[in-house]
């Protein structure tokens, strides 16, 4: 039992982890009681307030609540759903038998002592408070394992759906793809009605090599309430061997307090790592996006994109690292990100960053901070166009280039009929 007072900033959740009986959970949570909750001086988390956080009350989450789910997505998937961070066999697919691919679920294989122990967590700990809470009691989540001979011929959608206030759900999915294998994964992220909750997620992702694995996320957490949706804090970590590509897109389009950690690691010679990103933010929303690739290994590429639009009181947050080790040659990297301001209220603030060791390297980075081209306005509205569907027509112009990099070609016309839907109430 922690030797904690009451008066802890940490008491709201200590209580949820020690009851925790996950293999490796007593190493996380003396972690949990050793780091500080980041502030406004820890420069990682320096425009992104979590304090509050922990001055609430949580409570376990509850699975077994009547939850009115979104409309499938409009082309063939395979989907599994989960309540408050717990798996509703009645709301998804059958699991029926699929060459070379293993779903499964976290609760059930760290329960067998031989899985715990051939288990290598990748996501660090131990200088990350949320992740260390996470590892000291996760609530459930996703194993996927692509093995070679995979017959998976749809992408798999995840959809994690939050309903309740007051609770601290922590969901971790592990998704292997061995070597030569081909895949692809969409995680759904929404909410009604939680707007006081906590959820607090660990991802991790093992391409072997020659792996291939396309990843897309959504986040679009509402609530009825004034407050927005659940706060929704998220580390996203990925191992890349040689020659496998890992590709992700991250679209927030709803939300109270996001915070995205994406940490990619380039482990073997001709790996190469996709990062794309939009973020559309009204109201009060806030939206931090924080990515690190690490080039730790020669000849390995990179390229990243986000674009973002925020209006109304939103808040949006970009730090990009490229970190390329010293014996990392021939590394090629580029990283940008774009913003579009409307309003007075509306903030940005972008810190792209390259540290680089090695001398042999063709590396770029850059990022804007502006407001809707005013010609192209004028140009719009001199034949016609209402000023409405002039913003709205430029405003998606401005995000067309992030989406022609989705290369499939249904979930890229379905991220821009919602990009378009939301652009309406910017």
């Amino acid at each position: 039992m922690s030797t904690m007072t009451a008066t802890d900033p940490k008491a709201s959740v200590l209580p949820l982890l020690e009851a925790s009986e996950w293999p490796g959970a007593s190493g996380a949570l003396d972690n949990v009681r050793a780091l500080p909750i980041p502030t406004i001086k820890t420069e990682a988390w320096k425009y992104t307030r979590v304090g509050k956080l922990f001055s609430r009350n949580y409570a376990a989450p509850v699975a077994d609540v009547a939850v009115e789910l979104p409309e499938r997505l409009p082309f063939p998937t395979l989907r599994l759903v989960f309540v408050n961070g717990m798996f509703r066999k009645e709301l998804s697919d059958e699991l029926l038998p699929i060459n070379g691919v293993r779903i499964g679920f976290m609760s059930e294989l760290m329960a067998s002592p031989e899985f715990a122990q051939r288990y290598v967590p990748i996501t660090p700990v131990k200088d990350r408070l949320f992740s260390a809470m996470n590892a000291a009691a996760p609530t459930d989540g996703l194993f996927l394992h692509l093995m070679e001979g995979c017959e998976l011929e749809r992408p798999v959608h995840v959809l994690h759906f939050t309903s309740g206030g007051g609770q601290l759900i922590q969901p971790r999915d592990l998704v292997l793809v061995d070597d030569g294998v081909k895949g692809e994964i969409i995680f759904e992220h929404v909410s009604t009605d939680a707007s006081t909750s906590l959820v607090n997620i660990v991802r991790e992702f093992a391409l072997g090599a020659g792996a291939s694995l396309l990843v897309h996320k959504l986040q679009r957490e509402v609530s009825r309430s004034t407050a927005g949706g659940p706060a929704h804090i998220s580390q996203e970590t990925a191992r890349v061997e040689a020659k496998a590509n890992f590709s992700i897109d991250t679209t927030t389009l709803e939300g109270s307090l996001v915070r995205n950690d994406l940490n990619v690691s380039l482990a073997g010679p001709e790996a190469h790592a996709e990062l794309n990103g939009v973020y559309l933010l009204n109201g009060t929303t806030h939206c931090d996006n924080h990515t690190y690739i690490g080039h730790d290994v020669p000849d390995c590429t990179s390229d990243e994109l986000y674009k973002g639009i925020v209006a109304g009181k939103g808040t949006g947050v970009f730090n990009g690292k490229v970190y390329v080790k010293q014996d990392a040659q021939r590394t090629r990297a580029y990283q940008s990100n774009a913003n579009i301001l409307q309003g007075d209220d509306a903030k940005v603030y972008t810190k792209p960053e390259l540290e680089i060791y090695a001398d042999d390297v063709k590396c770029s980075h850059g990022c804007t901070i502006g407001r809707l081209d005013e010609k192209g306005l004028f140009y719009l509205r001199s034949r016609g166009v209402s000023e409405a569907e002039a913003r709205r027509m430029l405003s998606h112009a401005f995000m067309t280039d992030v989406l022609e990099r989705i290369t499939n070609e249904d979930w890229r016309k379905h991220l821009a009929s919602l990009i378009d839907a939301k652009l309406e109430s910017l």
